[in-house]
Formats: structure tokens, C-alpha cells, sequence
């Protein structure tokens, strides 16, 4: 179980580099007009399945955690708090699906916007679970 619970701390660098991946590709996919990019997509793609995975790993440890903590319930309260935040950015970040049939350009700005605040988001619960000393390494 350690080992997941530190796969699960280090791999918050992986989504981070992947979503910031995903947005430099769609800032360059707008400078060029024309069409959606295969890559802008790959990109997207590795993102979202990235932090799918993230997210069962997170659900193998929730489960567990919660029975451990014999209902302490503050310390509860921030592992739902952490959950909760973790699954409204894993569907903001899958909600680029819903528009392939908007033109381009109205597509690349919504999905930007979405990975944008999906990123939002992983900082957000990565800070109310374990505080800003998680991102700054003190």
C-alpha cells in the first residue's frame, strides 16, 4: 500500500508536465490556423487517460484509508474534500470529448479553457490534502 500511496503523491509531477503538455500543444494548435492537430489530440488524449489512472489508483487508496482513519471525521472530511475536487477536474478534463463537432476554433479555446481549469483544480486538491508544502517540497 505504500508503494501506491507514493506512486499516487509522484505522479501529481506527470499530470502536471502532461497538462502543461496539452496546453502549450493547443496555444501552438491556435497560432496555426486550420484544423484540430493530431497532436494537439494525442496530447489531450495522454492527459485525460493520465489522470483517469490517477484517479483508480486514488480510489484503491480511498477505500482503505477510510476504514484506517476509524471515522475521524476531519480527517475524513478532507479525503472526500480531496475526492471530490480530483473527480470535478478528471471530467473537466474529459469534456474536450463533447466537442469535436464545434469548428476549430471555438473547440481548441474550449478545450483550453477546460484544461485550464482542470489543472486549477489538481493544485487546489493537492493543497487541501497535504497543504503547499506538497508543491514547494518543505
Amino acid at each position: 500500500m505504500d508503494f501506491l500511496i507514493t506512486l499516487h503523491g509522484h505522479n501529481r509531477w506527470l499530470m502536471i508536465i502532461f497538462a502543461l503538455f496539452s496546453i502549450f500543444s493547443i496555444i501552438n494548435n491556435m497560432r496555426d490556423s486550420g484544423e484540430y492537430k493530431k497532436f494537439t489530440k494525442l496530447a489531450g488524449s495522454i492527459y485525460a487517460y493520465a489522470l483517469a489512472i490517477q484517479f483508480v489508483i486514488g480510489l484503491i487508496l480511498f477505500f482503505p484509508k477510510g476504514n484506517a482513519l476509524d471515522w475521524d471525521m476531519s480527517a475524513l472530511r478532507i479525503q472526500f474534500e480531496h475526492a471530490t475536487t480530483m473527480i470535478l477536474a478528471i471530467a473537466i478534463a474529459h469534456s474536450p470529448a463533447a466537442w469535436k463537432k464545434l469548428e476549430t476554433s471555438k473547440r481548441l479555446r474550449n478545450t483550453l479553457i477546460a484544461y485550464v481549469v482542470s489543472i486549477l483544480l489538481i493544485f487546489l486538491g493537492v493543497i487541501r490534502i497535504g497543504g503547499m508544502s506538497l508543491w514547494l517540497g518543505s
